[in-house]
Order: structure tokens, then sequence, then C-alpha cells
């Protein structure tokens, strides 16, 4: 690693990479939280899988440095199908996400099969990028941007955001335009998505939307606080998995991915213990209470 940044021109690309990553997880999170709260985190796999299938088409048309911009119009397609399916009632939300996800896999895995370097492209479509030098200044730009729209919509729209996500049926009957929220979101997380899926990979995307929500809602007991920790624990978790795939030349996604799965068990292990210490510690008193009640 000590080499790696004394080198100018590698520690700007590992740099680069870093702020890259660490946006999208900040990103990730916010919008992870809503989407968990909503219980459609699994729409975020769906339309990984569907990146994965958008990254294949970018692959055919020989437009393998256009991806992201390839990518985005197809997996926001995705997204709106997927929102619409399931609004309509056509299929659930659980089977449109089956049905979306596998047909952009299956599209995908069959575009790579006729196409050369079949499985380098497809393994590093599926867990990441071997190479942190395919993170482009573009890459840096859009996920600057992205980050900066996400949490501009949460301060902007924050007490619509909390309404909806918690009683979207009371919002709508109070004239709260419900579908534009949810287009909002739809676009924010293909976006996500697609920047995402060049580092940490079509398969494990999702995690980076759904294991630092799930970590926050272990110890914290309000929105604003879930949103806060959430966020903090995806970048830093972010930052850990990266350098350390960087020191053991380890794939950086799955090293992230590995440590946000670490940090969920660690926070759920201490927040069961602290749990059952409360509960011996109230059975405690109770007994105390009854004791000094039967001597008097």
């Amino acid at each position: 690693m000590l080499e790696l940044l004394s080198d100018p021109t590698l520690s700007r690309i590992l740099l680069r990479a870093a702020v890259v990553g660490a946006l999208v997880s900040l990103a990730a999170s916010m919008l992870g939280v809503t989407m968990v709260l909503r219980r459609m985190s699994m729409i975020g796999d769906g339309l990984a899988h569907a990146g994965f299938g958008a990254l294949a088409v970018a692959t055919l048309l020989g437009a393998g440095d256009m991806d992201t911009e390839i990518s985005i119009p197809i997996v926001m397609a995705a997204s709106l199908l997927l929102f619409y399916i399931s609004e309509s009632g056509i299929l659930g939300g659980d089977a449109a996400i089956a049905v979306v996800s596998t047909a952009m896999m299956t599209v995908g895995v069959l575009i790579f099969s006729f196409t050369t370097g079949y499985t380098a492209d497809m393994c590093s479509s599926l867990f990441g990028s071997a190479s942190i030098l395919t993170i482009t200044d573009g890459d840096l730009y859009l996920s600057i941007a992205l980050a900066a729209v996400v949490a501009a919509v949460f301060i902007i729209f924050y007490t619509r955001i909390f309404a909806v996500t918690f009683d979207e049926k009371f919002c709508a009957a109070a004239g709260v335009r419900v579908w534009f929220y949810k287009m909002i979101t739809a676009a924010l997380i293909s976006l996500t998505v697609v920047v995402g899926m060049k580092m940490i990979g079509s398969l494990m995307i999702s995690a980076l939307i759904v294991f630092p929500a799930l970590s926050a809602m272990r110890f914290c007991k309000s929105f604003r606080s879930v949103l806060i920790a959430a966020s903090t624990i995806s970048v830093v978790g972010f930052l850990l998995g990266f350098f350390m795939s960087c020191e053991l030349s380890m794939p950086a996604g799955a090293s992230v991915v590995a440590v946000d799965l670490l940090i969920y068990v660690i926070i759920s292990a201490s927040t069961a213990i602290f749990g059952i210490r409360q509960k011996l510690r109230a059975v405690d008193m109770h007994m105390s209470n009854s004791i000094e009640n039967s001597d008097k």
C-alpha cells in the first residue's frame, strides 16, 4: 500500500477510485433506508441484474468505453417497468423483480456467450472490475453529481419522503404526489446501480443498499438517525474494504461486501447482548423489589 501511495500516478488512481466508491456508497445507503423500510430492498438486486444485461449490450455493440452511457437508460427503463408492474397489480412486487431480473440476466449471459472475452467480461460485470484503472474521470464526476443530488433530494423533500416511506396510502389520500417521489427514487437507484457496478459488480451492488440500512436500524430509533448512521457505516465500510483489497490483492467488490457483512454481524450481536443484559437487569430489579415487599 505504501508503495502504491508513493507513486503519484497510482495514488491519483487510488484516490479517484476511493472517492467514487465512497460517494456511491453514500447515495446507496440513503436510498437503501427508504427501500428497506418500504420492503422493496430486492428492487436493487433486480436492477443490478438489469445492469448486467445492459453491460452485455454495450459489449455487443463494441462500446465498452461507453458502458455507463448505455447502461443508464436501460436500467432506468427496467426500474420504471418494475414500479409500474408492482403498482398496477399485474404481478406482485417479488414476482415482478424475479421476472425482470431473470430475463435481463439471461439476455446478458447469451450476449456474452456470442462475444469475445466471454469469461473475463462476464466475471468483471458480475463481481466488479479486477482493476481500479477502469474508474474514469467521467465516473468520478457522475458519482459526485449523484451523491449531491441524493443528498439534496433528502434535504429538500425530507418531510415528504419520511411520510411516503411510512404511510404511502395516507399521503396519496392527502394529495401528496406519491408517484413523483417513486419516480425520483427509481431514477436515483438506477444511477447508483450503474455507477457502482463497475467497481462492486452487478451481483454485489445490492449489498451497498441493504447492509448499511439494516445495520443502522439495529440501534437507531428515528428515521433521521438511521439515515445518518447508515451513511456513516456505508462510507467507512467501503473505505475499509477498498484499502484492504488493495493491500491484500483481493477483489474490491467482495472485500467491501465482506466488511459490510462483518459490521452488520458485530452490530447485531452487540445489540442482542445489550438487550439480554437489559432484560436480566430488569428481572433482577423486579425480584429485588418483590423480596423487599415480602420482607415488609
